[in-house]
């Protein structure tokens, strides 16, 4: 959960197959998770979905995570019984990222696992409740279900961990799932968060410099300087966030709007040149933008303006697309 920690995450999402490459033979569907993979006690914040941290979270995060208390190490368990299906030594954290197959169509993964045990190999077979290994300050936990699939506009875009990223609360069984709900800040349902924000033809959701490729890595950290985002936050989803990789003075950023208006999911074509205003670093920021097309924007940021000097877009705008 570091600034930092995206890196991992795209190296963990490149190493993972792709649905194709599977064994989808056997038993389908989800499974219930048994046990928090950590103890209740030794966490001290439980995250929803939709963590936005740019460049490497400009877009909502597909997994949730667990801060830890202390800088103890803390044991780690499986959640749920299945097989070691991928084991990924992130180098920059000297931690792993293990994905474990549950059924056919249903995965999970740990990724932060620190001295994994050395019965964690890929292949073997583990039991709800077996070690899995350590964690020190934090621990994510995301679900790869291929019977959910989140609305993205460009589903070309996104690798298999977001298109069919599961609402990772919901697996887990009624006793646990209450015991990590009472960690979780979020007050609005759903309580486990949200990633997917597009809406076709309205202005919310995920947005493509011109020109990036539809490939699931454009929405990356690899196109970081060309991705932008109008969503919701997190911990508080009716308030409206703007998150920016790059490509703009004063990014990455991820500004709360001020007066929180207008919602970005009432911006259409028929709303003309809309203009929030946001700060960050100690500076005033105004980003216009104006739906050109269903799926076509044009996008200008402006640094050191109110939105009362902002009256129209200059040659420094861009155009961002789906």
């Amino acid at each position: 959960m570091r600034c930092t920690r995206w890196l991992a995450i795209l190296i963990m999402a490149a190493t993972l197959s792709c649905n194709g490459d599977k064994d989808i033979t056997g038993p389908r569907g989800p499974v219930i998770f048994e046990i928090s993979p950590i103890e209740y006690a030794a966490i001290s914040l439980a995250t929803p979905l939709g963590n936005l941290n740019p460049p490497g979270h400009t877009f909502p995060s597909n997994h949730m995570g667990f801060y830890l208390k202390g800088d103890a190490h803390h044991p780690v368990k499986a959640h749920a019984s299945g097989t070691v299906s991928q084991l990924h030594y992130n180098e920059g954290f000297d931690d792993y990222a293990i994905q474990f197959k549950h059924t056919a169509t249903f995965y999970s993964y740990l990724d932060h696992v620190e001295n994994p045990r050395p019965s964690i190999k890929v292949g073997a077979r583990v039991q709800a409740g077996d070690s899995v290994g350590m964690a020190t300050s934090y621990l994510d936990i995301g679900v790869i279900d291929y019977d959910t699939t989140r609305h993205f506009i460009i589903p070309g875009r996104y690798h298999e961990n977001s298109l069919h990223c599961g609402n990772v609360y919901l697996y887990f069984a009624a006793d646990v799932r209450e015991h990590l709900l009472a960690k979780n800040t979020r007050t609005s349902e759903p309580r486990g968060g949200k990633i997917d924000f597009d809406i076709d033809g309205a202005l919310s959701g995920n947005w493509f410099l011109e020109g990036t490729p539809v490939t699931w890595e454009a929405s990356s950290w690899l196109y970081g300087d060309a991705q932008i985002a109008f969503v919701y936050d997190m911990w508080e989803p009716e308030k409206i966030r703007i998150v920016c990789g790059g490509s703009w003075n004063g990014a990455p950023f991820c500004d709360l709007v001020n007066g929180n208006t207008p919602d970005p999911a009432g911006v259409t074509q028929a709303s003309g040149f809309v203009k929030y205003q946001s700060s960050h670093g100690g500076k005033s920021y105004v980003t216009a933008v104006q739906l050109l097309e269903k799926r076509k924007i044009k996008v200008e940021i402006f640094e050191n303006k109110t939105a009362a000097a902002v009256s129209n877009f200059t040659a420094n705008a861009k155009i961002y697309v789906r």
